[in-house]
């Protein structure tokens, strides 16, 4: 149906993840493999966009190995010139058969300007494009940069080689252990087998194969031709008409392409199994770098000095006032400055987080996180801690400054002040009447009346003793309160203290580390995905 958008093929499907994954990439592995995943993208889809019904296949050896005189012997006509009259030049010539102009769309994306075409014929269907390069073993540095630009780009690889040659370490070591993973379009060709008698062609075949299987390609197609006898000629062709029939060539050099690549990245990404975060771990070190410990028990200091002063019975807290005046004095000379009930949050009250111990938790959270990752992920967590470390300090001022050390104000001070106030009264009233007693005895005048409060306990020492025992007992049960009070509010207060530097190093530290990390994750599933796993 007209407007109906075609489903992506699988190979198209590879690619679309290798281009989210080249984008995961960037900045994060070396450049160098990302520039190298990136051409493979654009370089694969532009093929596919020339068209998968034509097939590249190329020669390429090394000198004498024969493969122009096999480049004519397939083509049936001396297109290429060989031997000792082949001209040393970069030029690959191209034989297309059928229409020049699917096949002109592909060599003009290869760069191919020597072109020959023919009809097809049941030898040679349609949509088959055979390559004659150069010389991979040349000493023209020119030479084998053409060879490298045409071994990334087309389908099918037939590897010409001859009886003398064939265990050269320009073609093993340079290029099929390169391409380990392209078994499949890879054609390896034993050409001049007319130079060997039959047992010598078995061992030479037989010692080929053992070579091949150690550069990785034990599946790769073994063919021995002559290209002067045409023996094996017809076999080469018809493994060529065979892979231009089946249409596979282009998606199957793609597909071993993405494994290769796939391969290569994942060495620099590594599993999803990784270390993890901890908030809880995060906030222990930035509350012991921003001095917590020190914060909480200042926050008990205050409690027990404001409680105390709210508690405190009225005769004695008038006294207090006059005699604390000295002390706070002194108080004000040996204790740091801004200490104290008279800063309220902890950033007044001099809480500075120390950047290198902030510096040193987050590397340490960084590291563990990473822990198991390739070292571009381990450098890249440290590099988002590293960043992270020179924000966060002032992030965690800004917290402490909204935490508020000074304690509310409790239910039970006031009733206590004024119950205790009462009980000072009693044993004040007790030693004014004893005072008044003496005074009168001293005058001479009219004893005053002293009536016995309990046996022989007259009432003024009655007031006194019952006053002064109940001031005491109330002052100590006052310090146990506050002092399970401080208790208390010096707990909250470190709580909601963890809680502001855990909420602040979620956001500075964490957040930036859980997206790299999720980025790690991604990346490593859509190597996966490109790779075919």
């Amino acid at each position: 149906m007209r407007g109906l958008r075609r489903a992506p093929t699988p190979v198209e499907e590879r690619l679309e993840r290798l281009a989210e994954a080249v984008a995961l990439a960037e900045g994060r592995l070396p450049a160098d493999e990302v520039a190298a995943a990136r051409d493979l993208h654009d370089r694969a889809t532009e093929r596919l966009a020339r068209g998968a019904e034509v097939v590249v296949a190329a020669l390429a050896g090394g000198t004498g190995s024969g493969k122009s005189a096999l480049f004519n012997a397939l083509a049936g006509a001396p297109l290429s010139q060989e031997g000792v009259v082949r001209p040393m030049t970069t030029a690959v010539t191209g034989w297309a058969v059928g229409d020049p102009e699917n096949a002109g769309r592909v060599l003009d994306w290869l760069g191919v300007t020597t072109r020959h075409s023919s009809d097809p014929d049941p030898m040679n269907p349609e949509g088959l494009i055979l390559l004659d390069l150069p010389d991979h073993d040349s000493v023209a540095r020119e030479h084998r940069e053409v060879v490298d630009r045409f071994v990334d780009r087309v389908d099918v690889l037939i590897w010409v080689v001859d009886p003398l040659k064939y265990a050269q370490r320009a073609l093993h070591d340079g290029y099929l252990r390169r391409f380990t993973e392209h078994a499949s379009v890879t054609v390896v060709v034993l050409n001049r087998i007319d130079q060997l008698d039959d047992r010598g062609r078995a061992a030479t075949v037989r010692d080929l194969r053992r070579l091949l299987a150690e550069d990785g390609f034990g599946t790769a197609r073994v063919l021995a031709t002559s290209a002067r006898t045409g023996e094996g000629v017809p076999q080469l062709r018809a493994l060529l008409n065979q892979e231009v029939r089946s249409r596979r060539a282009v998606a199957e050099r793609i597909n071993a392409d993405l494994r290769t690549t796939a391969v290569a990245l994942g060495e620099q990404t590594g599993r999803r199994d990784h270390g993890r975060l901890d908030r809880d771990e995060l906030a222990r070190a930035i509350a012991g770098a921003a001095g917590v410990g020190a914060l909480g028990r200042e926050a008990g200091r205050a409690y027990r000095q404001q409680a105390r002063d709210a508690t405190r019975p009225l005769v004695s807290r008038g006294l207090w006032a006059v005699v604390a005046l000295p002390a706070r004095a002194l108080r004000r000379m040996v204790r740091p400055p801004g200490l104290g009930v008279t800063s309220p949050t902890a950033a007044a009250a001099g809480a500075e987080p120390s950047p290198v111990a902030v510096r040193h938790a987050l590397l340490r959270v960084a590291e563990d996180a990473g822990d198991g990752l390739p070292r571009p992920w381990t450098e890249r967590l440290r590099s988002v801690a590293e960043k992270a470390a020179g924000e966060l300090p002032r992030a965690v001022r800004t917290a402490l400054d909204r935490v508020d050390l000074a304690p509310e104000r409790r239910l039970w001070w006031l009733p206590y002040a004024l119950l205790w106030s009462l009980v000072e009264a009693v044993a004040l009233a007790g030693i004014v009447w004893l005072v008044a007693i003496g005074v009168v005895a001293w005058l001479q005048l009219p004893p005053l009346p002293t009536p016995d409060a309990i046996g022989a306990v007259p009432w003024p020492t009655a007031l006194l003793g019952a006053g002064v025992a109940g001031w005491l007992l109330l002052w100590l049960v006052r310090g146990l309160f506050v002092a399970l009070g401080a208790g208390r509010h010096r707990r909250a207060v470190v709580r909601r203290l963890h809680r502001a530097l855990g909420e602040v190093g979620e956001r500075a530290a964490l957040d930036p580390l859980r997206e790299e990390l999720a980025a790690h994750d991604r990346l490593a599933e859509l190597v996966g995905e490109v790779g075919g796993r």
